[in-house]
């Protein structure tokens, strides 16, 4: 995954390239598993769960099976080697198994396909609820410094308050230290019961040296939407994640916003890390007319496939803007790019994550989990995402001083522009 910040690591930190460090997941301590809807969807456009690939994947499968398995004997030459004359402790056959599977992962240079262990893919089948008791933060693991990085902090949230960052990196949980693990491991040690406190030691940029930060873990809800009047009479509607219900919930908040005859409409996808593919095209077509295409998706036999909006749209015309931020992924960048690449309202914001390709988890015969990046997509105008998110027509960003202030100069800047007028900033 692309990492908002990668520009701007820490010196004082050692590089390392662990193979678990390609298990990067997107994920919430206290809600992380809003992502994981309808099984275990943890890529934001893996729509596809379990399931067969595509025919012509499978005859390309079927070639590299045989090419391997002419090259396998020299595996297993070396493994008997090991395991017969080595002087130390060994890995347990299983763990020799995953790293091997890693070790083929690693060569990829593709974080977004990964592989997860039965017990790593318990941890979320285990956790498919709305709701947690955290931190209040989506993370993933770091591969540069093979540790926990904060990608968001959710706003009035256990962390948030704390003062955690975007880009912060946790080194240490509780003065034990969480580098060189893995991300299942370092989010178990994290969160914990409602009240009770957790230090986690912090990198920033900026700063010279670590620090501690106490956090009171607290009960983390995080509502699918919310919906609210900005601006004097401006539809304002907040989508935090695209899982199986959000289509319908995007649906009937506009038009329940419509019975109250609105200007215009802000749509918020800042911090929303996407979800189901499917949901993404639902989303849209509340937007865009019948028949527009919302995005192309490209495999790597050279097939396509064109999504295009379904039913009747519920307001092609009333004005919006659609407010997107480095956390916006996925699904998120798919709606945003169609509605900019169909002229149908202007983007602001700061460019988005950058996740524009496609994963197909697979669940293997001892439970464990691979997930493969089958296909790239593109927006309708044939502009990629992958890697460089989605630039947006009107570039606001929101800073750290912003929030502690409780500023919103993105959120005043499309009341702006849709002609509302800006409330005034609150007594400090």
């Amino acid at each position: 995954m692309i990492e908002p910040g990668a520009n701007h690591r820490p010196e004082n930190m050692q590089r390392t390239n662990d193979g678990r460090s390609l298990l990067i997941i997107i994920l919430s301590i206290g809600v992380a598993l809003v992502l994981f809807v309808g099984g275990l969807g943890i890529g934001f456009v893996a729509g596809r769960w379990g399931g067969a690939p595509p025919a012509a994947g499978q005859a390309r499968e079927n070639g590299a099976a045989a090419a391997l398995r002419a090259q396998f004997p020299i595996f297993w030459e070396a493994m008997d080697v090991l395991y017969r004359d080595y002087f130390g402790e060994l890995p347990a056959p299983e763990d020799a198994t995953y790293a091997a599977i890693r070790g083929v992962l690693s060569r990829l240079n593709d974080p977004n396909t990964a592989f997860m262990t039965p017990d790593e893919a318990n941890f979320f089948r285990t956790n498919l609820q709305g709701s947690f008791e955290g931190i209040g933060a989506r993370v993933d693991w770091d591969t540069t410094f093979n540790t926990v990085r904060i990608v968001e902090p959710f706003e009035n949230q256990p962390a948030w308050k704390a003062g955690i960052r975007r880009d912060d990196l946790v080194t240490h949980v509780d003065n034990e230290s969480i580098v060189g693990t893995d991300l299942t491991s370092a989010v178990e040690k994290i969160r914990g019961p409602k009240g009770t406190t957790v230090v986690l030691t912090i990198v920033r940029v900026g700063e010279e040296r670590p620090f501690d930060v106490e956090v009171v873990r607290d009960r983390i809800e995080i509502p699918t939407i919310e919906s609210n009047v900005v601006g004097g009479d401006i539809a304002y509607i907040r989508l935090n994640t695209f899982n199986e219900n959000a289509g319908k919930l995007v649906r009937d908040a506009v038009k329940a916003a419509l019975e109250k005859n609105p200007s215009a409409l802000i749509f918020d996808l800042r911090g929303n890390p996407g979800g189901l593919l499917k949901q993404a095209v639902e989303v849209a077509s509340v937007f865009l007319p019948k028949d527009d295409t919302v995005l192309i998706e490209r495999f790597a036999d050279g097939r396509e496939q064109i999504y295009k909006t379904e039913g009747q749209p519920v307001t092609v015309d009333l004005p919006m803007v659609v407010l997107v931020n480095e956390g916006s992924a996925s699904a998120s960048e798919i709606v945003a790019g169609a509605i900019q690449a169909q002229q149908r309202g202007r983007i602001v914001g700061a460019t988005t994550f950058g996740k524009g390709s496609v994963q197909l988890p697979q669940t293997l015969s001892d439970g464990s989990i691979l997930r493969v990046t089958i296909a790239r997509w593109f927006t309708p105008d044939d502009r990629t995402i992958d890697g460089e998110g989605l630039a947006p027509d009107v570039i606001v960003e929101l800073t750290d001083e912003d929030r502690q202030a409780q500023r919103d100069p993105q959120l005043d800047e499309a009341i702006k522009l849709l002609g509302g007028e800006v409330e005034p900033l609150p007594v400090q």
